[in-house]
C-alpha cells in the first residue's frame, strides 16, 4: 500500500526506494523477521581488488594500534575510527513500478541529483561522535537551511555542516577543507570532553583517529595540518583495500 501510495503520488518507485521501505515496514511490523531475512541491493560497481596479503596488512594494521595504545596509555574511548558514505536526497531513477497495464507512467524528481557525503565516526566502545555532512558548493548557501525541520536539534547536538569547495564543480566528496573542519569541529570537542570528564588524563593525552587511505586523507597537506596543529593526534591507517 505504501508503495502504490508513493507511486500515485508520481514519485519514482525504483530498487532503492522498494528496499529501504521493505525494510522500514519489517522493523516495524515484525522486527524479528530481520535476524534472518536479507533485502539486498543489486551492486552498482566492482569492487576495488583486495590484495594477495590483506591479512597479513591488517593483522600489521591491528598491532600497530595495539603498540600505540599500549606506549602512550590511549584509553579506548579515545580511539576514533570513521567511514564516509554518500547519500542522495532522493534516490531516483527513469524508470519505476508501475500498474500492470498502465498506458501512462508519470515520474516527478527523476533529475533530483543532489547527494551529501555523510562522516560517521565511532568508538570501540560503542559512543558516536555528531556527523558532518558535507555537500557540494562554493558557500554556506549550499548547506541546509537553518529553518530545515530537525536542524536546531541537529547543531545543539554538535552535527557539523560544510561545503566541500571542491576545485570538480557538483561534487560532495570529502575535501582537506572539509576534514580540518571535522577536526576542529567534531573530532577536538569530542576529545576534550572525555578529557574533562576523566581526572587521569592530561591535556595533551595522546588519541588515534582511524582512518582509510582516501587520497585527501592520506595526503601530504592533512597528515602536516595534523601534525602540526595537533601534535597529540595520530593517524593510523586501514590498509589500502582492505575495508
Amino acid at each position: 500500500m505504501k508503495l502504490q501510495a508513493l507511486r500515485k503520488s508520481g514519485l519514482a518507485v525504483n530498487v532503492i526506494v522498494a528496499r529501504a521501505i521493505m525494510l522500514a515496514v519489517l522493523n516495524d511490523e515484525v522486527p524479528q523477521v530481520l535476524m534472518t531475512f536479507k533485502c539486498s541491493e543489486v551492486g552498482t560497481r566492482v569492487f576495488a581488488k583486495i590484495p594477495g596479503d590483506a591479512e597479513d596488512r591488517c593483522e600489521e594494521a591491528f598491532f600497530r594500534l595495539v603498540y600505540i595504545m599500549k606506549w602512550h596509555t590511549v584509553p579506548p574511548k579515545l580511539l576514533v575510527g570513521f567511514d564516509q558514505i554518500g547519500n542522495y536526497i532522493l534516490p531516483s531513477s527513469g524508470t519505476t513500478f508501475a500498474e500492470r497495464g498502465s498506458e501512462q507512467v508519470d515520474i516527478v524528481a527523476k533529475d533530483e541529483k543532489r547527494a551529501y557525503t555523510l562522516l560517521v565516526a565511532s568508538t570501540p566502545e560503542g559512543t558516536f561522535l555528531p556527523f558532518q555532512q558535507v555537500w557540494s558548493g562554493a558557500s554556506e548557501r549550499s548547506l541546509p537551511s537553518v529553518g530545515a525541520l530537525g536542524m536546531m536539534e541537529a547543531k545543539e547536538r554538535g552535527f557539523d555542516f560544510a561545503f566541500a569547495k571542491s576545485d570538480k564543480k557538483g561534487s560532495h566528496y570529502s575535501t582537506l577543507k572539509t576534514m580540518k573542519e571535522w577536526v576542529e569541529n567534531v573530532f577536538e570537542p569530542y576529545r576534550c570532553s572525555v578529557i574533562e570528564a576523566d581526572p587521569d588524563l592530561d591535556n595533551d593525552q595522546v588519541s588515534i583517529i582511524y582512518l582509510n587511505c582516501y587520497p585527501v586523507h592520506a595526503g601530504k597537506e592533512f597528515r602536516t595540518y595534523v601534525f602540526e596543529t595537533f601534535p597529540y593526534i595520530i593517524l593510523c591507517f586501514v590498509p589500502a583495500n582492505c575495508k
